[in-house]
């Protein structure tokens, strides 16, 4: 209504203005000239036009009652027409208007739709007529308008006998209409609601002008009187019009109770209007001379007699009825007013301003003021005083908006005291809105102190908690010291000659103390839940990684007991997240240890998958899922209480202190998770939790996987489905090609089809102990099968370490890796094995004629190498020479920016520490030339591992980056981003790729990418540690083994030449800057010698270095006397690994 109305006021009051200004214009002109006609015409034609516009906004915007509305609209537009042809009759003809025309047409049939229209709009307000009351209204106010009609117009109109027929008819049918129309607009007025009658009141006013000067006009027109719309009475037509036009814009708003009475009452006599206005109209006329107006006078009088009676009859019953419900209200009322007077809460009455109108006991006895005294005051005399501005707006705010408002607050009594009280603000609603407002108060003072002492209760409950979480913190800790001891000792004693008797007894007390010690770890852990002291250490973490660790840390005791462990990540998981990795590993370790201790055989599976995840986080479910005995529903919500096991038989057989689920459900809601578990009795147990964690650094998969293991036929052969089915997943993620079976006849048959399809297998994945026929008998028969044309490259699992070299070589097996298998060390194997085959090519042998090892290596393209090392330059092309690029080499920065923009190369490889110009400067100083030249990939290679040692090199305008010691994977796969695959294959010899070359293809969608930075452990099918492996790290050296010729030795002796002699000549470097305490000096060396030590694998004398490399950085005035015994170090772990270098050699060869 508002926004209508709104809209239509500039629509209506415009109009106005005109046709106030028309009228003065025409009645200046003088009446009837052509030009008062003229005026009053356009007039007329705008008010109509108005009103038209006016009710169809309404009906357009408001979507109450729109048929009704539309139906009025259409009464307007019909009488707007017949304005119209009577406006266009006045222009054409002079003002001479023909009678009968088609504008009357209009004037008289615009009665019908408005009448309907008004009706439906009525009832459409949901107001029922009273069909009695109606209907004498209505005859009432007809009989009495026809009265008029007939004395005024209607009369002399059929005793006029100079007119035809057609025109009679057509002037009778006027004031028929315009008495319709009255009828109809006062009848329904008077049923109008209450709340818009205003609107109404408009409306049948704009009616019933209408009809009252169309009567006149009807009467002048019988007189002789002609250019009427040229007169005064042009503005009866007018103002007819604009109250219709009104009517829509008009608030519908309620009226208050005294001014309703009166309306009622105002609107009870309406019909008697036409009453008395036909007896002013007959006091002219003798009735008794004409029938019509006697017999209308005498049904206007039965009609007003039987509408009183009616009335009186009403009133009765209204007043019985009345009293009945009078009495009914009285009785509620007392029944109410005996509540709040029993009521052992304040009930109070204000006004919205505040005073208060009512007072019940229970305020008497809870504020202790009387009623006679609190009655008529405001009601703030028994607030305190910081409290009356915000008791003000509580009050204001609950009488504007009408909300119940609830809130604590004190109050004054009239004693003195103050007391705390529970307030309730209601308001109350009378008919013109909110009357007054209700206030219930509660003396809250018991419920308070009960509180204070609660609290009190409750923090010394705390207080207990924390002393004794903090004793058996305490405790915990003295104990474990000695018992550590008690521990190592008895491990070491039992290293030295014993008697059986002495070792079983030794064996005893260790493996109790092993049990107390877990107990007291426990104990420890869950005091410090307890006591809140748990602070989660969040860094990045592989999840891949964390769960191989656990799936070790568990392996000893599954094998003790012959039971298949599986691990395993979903290749979903994202590769870095953020979390206390730690903590995620004790939870993960204690649902494992569980596992397996209560796993007699079968299987027991780790997992890690992945639930949902979006830009920044993802969800994790961590699942540990056995066969063992099974836990009943019953037993579910106990386990995760402290101190609880399924029941005591099973503390009992296999021992345990109750603690690990209740410390790993509390670890769990540390880290904002929840946990839970799947089990029944007999099946086995599923034990879970879920963990929302941040996505890491460098967690995006680069998209890419090495081409020598895309498309690989790979056959599993394991007995345990769960097994096939993870080897499955982990081999498809890669982008290989696994078929799984689960016995050796089956691998046999599927082997044989394959070779005989021309679809052989590259790889065989073997368990050891399978029934019937092991993994090394089935390893012989693949490969007496394989009549000298090669066979599948064999990788054993086994559960145990007992399996001699020889009987691996002779079976044909490459590799060896014991179960839980971890995926980065299965991984990096797949890699070294295939690194010299193509697909779907069988093994190649290992002895090498020298016609092979003669012929040209096919290159991908052509690589710069800057790097003054000459250890890592040997490192560096070894590599590139493996995965198929060609090498320059350069040893400072200034020969890198020429060479790099000569444009022969596809990317630089740079070291960011060289003589005369650094790879920091060298890179910015190829950035800053014009040209596609410009534009090379450039790749850090750098010892620093730091975040700001990445950003330092991504600052000086470096593509990507590479810490040292490089990994064949990892470069590999750096490469494949930056070095376009045109390039790549441009410059390739003879347009193949060479079996030496190792590519990258592209991952399909859900593929599982290996960090690069996984290296190959020589586990297993290694000889066994050597003395110097504490010095040399074994991997690396078997990497430069594989660089190279393939004469078994590779790069080896080479770089092993090259680091004794850039060792001796830094350390002489290092010794002398230190002297001098030049901090870039020693720096610079320092790095330089790092990377050499870290590509050799000597792995403590890379840290030597970084530790003199980081004092330099700082260049603190203790340069020399500080990093002196840190050099005196590294020249003994130098000569440490010079030994074992030369064991090296001299094994090699």
């Amino acid at each position: 209504m508002r926004s209508s109305a709104r809209h239509g006021w500039p629509l209506f009051l415009v109009p106005v203005a005109l046709c106030l200004v028309l009228l003065a214009v025409g009645l200046a002109s003088g009446t009837g000239t052509p030009t008062a006609q003229l005026a009053g015409d356009l007039a007329i034609l705008l008010a109509s036009l108005t009103a038209l516009a006016t009710h169809a906004l309404a009906a357009r915007r408001r979507k109450d009652n729109s048929a009704g509305r539309w139906f009025i609209v259409a009464g307007l537009a019909v009488w707007s027409a017949g304005q119209i042809v009577w406006t266009f009759n006045g222009i054409t003809l002079n003002h001479q208007y023909p009678f009968p025309s088609f504008a009357d047409i209009g004037f008289v049939w615009y009665a019908l739709p408005t009448s309907i229209g008004l009706i439906l709009l009525l009832r459409g307000q949901g107001l029922r007529l009273p069909l009695r009351r109606t209907i004498l209204d209505a005859g009432v106010v007809a009989s009495s308008t026809f009265f008029i009609a007939w004395s005024s117009v209607l009369g002399p109109l059929a005793g006029a006998t100079n007119q035809d027929a057609f025109a009679q008819i057509t002037q009778m049918a006027y004031p028929i209409a315009d008495v319709f129309m009255v009828s109809v607009v006062i009848v329904l007025t008077m049923r109008a609601a209450r709340g818009r009658r205003l609107p109404w009141l408009s409306m049948g006013l704009g009616f019933w002008i209408l009809a009252i000067t169309d009567l006149t006009y009807m009467s002048f027109t019988l007189q002789g009187i002609t250019g009427v719309t040229g007169s005064p009475l042009a503005l009866g037509w007018v103002l007819a019009f604009l109250l219709v036009g009104l009517s829509p814009l008009l608030p519908e708003a309620g009226s208050t109770r005294k001014d309703g009475r009166a309306y009622a009452a105002a609107l009870e006599l309406l019909p008697y209007v036409p009453v008395f206005s036909a007896v002013f109209f007959s006091r002219s006329r003798p009735i008794g001379a004409d029938p019509i107006l006697l017999v209308t006078g005498l049904v206007v009088v039965v009609f007003v007699i039987v509408r009183q009676v009616l009335i009186v009859v009403e009133n009765v019953t209204l007043t019985r009825d009345l009293e009945s419900k009078v009495a009914e209200r009285t009785a509620q009322l007392e029944g109410l007013g005996a509540i709040v007077n029993s009521s052992g809460d304040a009930i109070i009455g204000e006004t919205p301003e505040g005073v208060i109108t009512s007072w019940n006991p229970g305020a008497e006895r809870i504020f202790g003021y009387p009623a006679s005294e609190a009655i008529g005051r405001k009601g703030d005399f028994f607030v305190p005083a910081h409290l009356l501005e915000k008791e003000r707006q509580v009050l204001e705010s609950t009488a504007r908006s009408g909300e119940v408002q609830n809130y604590e607050t004190e109050r004054t009594r009239g004693d003195g005291a103050t007391i705390p009280v529970s307030v309730t603000l209601s308001p109350v609603r009378g008919e013109g809105g909110i009357s007054g407002v209700a206030t219930i108060s509660r003396d809250i003072t018991e419920r308070k102190a009960a509180e204070v002492e609660l609290l009190a209760a409750r923090e010394a409950a705390l207080e207990a908690s924390r002393l004794k979480s903090e004793f058996l913190a305490t405790m915990s800790h003295e104990i474990r010291t000695p018992l550590n001891a008690v521990i190592g000792l008895t491990s070491l004693m039992m290293d030295t000659p014993l008697s059986e008797g002495q070792r079983q007894y030794a064996q005893g007390v260790k493996g109790a103390g092993e049990v107390l010690l877990t107990l007291i770890n426990d104990i420890l852990d869950f005091s410090k839940l307890e006591a809140g002291k748990v602070d989660l250490d969040v860094n990045a973490f592989d999840p891949r990684s964390l769960v191989d660790e656990v799936a070790g840390l568990v392996a000893e005791a599954a094998q003790g007991k012959n039971l298949e462990l599986i691990s395993y990540c979903h290749p979903d998981v994202p590769a870095r997240l953020m979390g206390d990795a730690g903590r995620i590993r004790q939870i993960l370790l204690n649902l494992s240890s569980n596992a397996v201790k209560f796993t007699p055989a079968g299987e027991v599976e780790i997992q890690i998958s992945m639930i949902s995840r979006d830009a920044d986080n993802a969800s994790l479910r961590f699942e540990v899922r056995d066969t063992g005995i099974g836990i009943s529903a019953e037993d579910h919500h106990r386990l995760f209480e402290s101190f609880a096991q399924a029941d005591a038989s099973t503390t009992r057989r296999y021992g345990g202190t109750g603690l690990g689920l209740a410390i790993s459900r509390r670890l769990t809601e540390v880290m904002g998770g929840r946990i839970g578990l799947e089990s029944e009795p007999g099946t086995g147990s599923k034990f879970w939790f879920v963990l929302d964690l941040p996505i890491g650094p460098d967690a995006s998969d680069t998209g890419t996987l090495p081409a020598t293991l895309v498309g690989r036929r790979v056959l599993v052969v394991d007995d345990n489905a769960t097994n096939r089915l993870v080897l499955e997943k982990q081999l498809a993620s890669w982008g290989m090609q696994p078929v799984a079976v689960a016995d050796a006849t089956s691998a046999m048959e599927e082997y044989r089809t394959a070779v005989l399809t021309q679809h052989p297998y590259d790889i065989a994945v073997v368990d050891m102990c399978m029934p019937e026929t092991d993994g090394l008998e089935l390893a012989r028969q693949i490969k007496g099968e394989s009549h000298g044309s090669g066979s599948p490259a064999i990788i054993l699992l086994t559960s145990t370490m007992q399996v001699e070299r020889v009987d691996l070589v002779s079976a044909g097996i490459r590799e060896y890796l014991t179960k839980p298998v971890r995926s980065s060390e299965f991984y990096n194997r797949l890699l070294r094995l295939m690194a010299t085959r193509t697909v779907g090519s069988p093994a190649k042998p290992v002895q090498l004629d020298a016609a092979a090892l003669a012929a040209p290596v096919p290159q991908l393209g052509k690589l710069l190498v800057a790097e003054d090392n000459e250890v890592n330059q040997l490192v560096a092309r070894g590599m590139a020479n493996r995965l198929g690029y060609d090498v320059d080499i350069v040893d400072d920065g200034a020969k890198a920016v020429t060479a790099a923009l000569s444009g022969m190369y596809a990317a630089v490889l740079m070291d960011c520490h060289m003589p005369v110009m650094d790879g920091f400067d060298a890179t910015r100083a190829i950035r800053a030339r014009n040209g596609h030249a410009a534009r090379i990939p450039i790749i850090a290679m750098t010892a620093g591992a730091l975040d700001e040692d990445r950003e330092r090199c991504f600052a000086a305008g470096m593509d990507d980056y590479l810490s040292k010691p490089v990994d064949l994977a990892k470069l590999a796969a750096v490469l494949t981003r930056w070095v376009p695959e045109q390039e790549q294959t441009s410059t390739a010899v003879g347009g193949s790729v060479p079996d030496a070359a190792v590519g990258v293809a592209q991952a399909p969608a859900g593929v599982e990418r290996m960090p690069a930075a996984a290296s190959a452990s020589n586990a297993g099918g290694e000889e066994a540690a050597a003395p110097d492996a504490v010095v040399l790290d074994a991997d690396r050296l078997q990497i430069l083994r594989e660089l190279g010729p393939a004469d078994g030795l590779g790069l080896l002796p080479d770089a092993i030449r090259a680091f004794r002699q850039d060792a001796q000549t830094t350390l002489e470097a290092l010794r002398t800057a230190l002297g001098a305490g030049s901090a870039a000096a020693v720096e610079a060396a320092a790095h330089k010698l790092a990377g050499a030590a870290s590509n050799i694998g000597a792995a403590g004398a890379a840290v030597l270095c970084k530790d003199l490399e980081r004092l330099g950085r700082e260049a603190g005035p203790d340069l020399g006397s500080i990093g002196m015994p840190v050099l005196t170090q590294l020249q003994a772990e130098l000569e440490q690994v010079d030994v074992a270098l030369e064991r090296t050699l001299q094994g090699a060869s």
